[in-house]
């Protein structure tokens, strides 16, 4: 695998849980809040011939492993039956380690406007603000300063550093 970063973003200094940094590799998004480092491995394993003739298809599909701090605690999958589209939101499943993952723990991502929810069978742990999506987008694109993403994301207190880190690789991956 490629090691040379193609993209880095740092955002949400302020916020009680910050920072959060993202490097994206090539088939690589590792996103870091605090000392929870959480790496998704999106490289599309199907023969070059079957991509081609699939090219819709997602990584998601067959399921893209994660990565806590090295060490592989879960795979994400997309729900059977699941909409998807631009402005309707699809449905993912999290599976794997109890340490890592919560019961009944999902991930639901839409592109118009750039919402993603991680939550489980307690409730919402990190969204997207939906009045925010069109001003992050204003700041990313035309700010001098370049900062991405000014307003963060609402967290709950069941919410630890690796679930925040694990939303930002999600929500990265929905971008590349």
């Amino acid at each position: 695998m490629n090691e040379e970063k193609r993209f880095e973003w740092r955002a949400f200094r302020r916020a009680r849980w910050g920072p959060l940094r993202v490097v994206v590799r090539d088939g690589l998004i590792e996103a870091k809040v605090g000392d929870a480092v959480v790496e998704l491995d999106v490289t599309d394993r199907r023969p070059a011939a079957e991509r081609e003739a699939n090219q819709w298809r997602s990584v998601f599909d067959d399921g893209v492993p994660v990565s806590l701090n090295g060490t592989r605690v879960a795979t994400v999958t997309t729900k059977q039956g699941s909409p998807g589209g631009l402005v309707r939101r699809k449905r993912h499943t999290i599976t794997g380690e109890a340490g890592f993952v919560l019961p009944g723990m999902e991930y639901t991502g839409r592109s118009l406007p750039d919402l993603v929810t991680l939550r489980c069978d307690a409730g919402v742990l990190v969204a997207s603000r939906r009045w925010a999506s069109p001003i992050n987008v204003a700041v990313t694109e035309w700010s001098i300063v370049r900062e991405y993403d000014l307003i963060a994301p609402r967290v709950t207190k069941l919410a630890r550093p690796e679930h925040i880190a694990l939303w930002a690789a999600l929500k990265e991956s929905q971008r590349s």
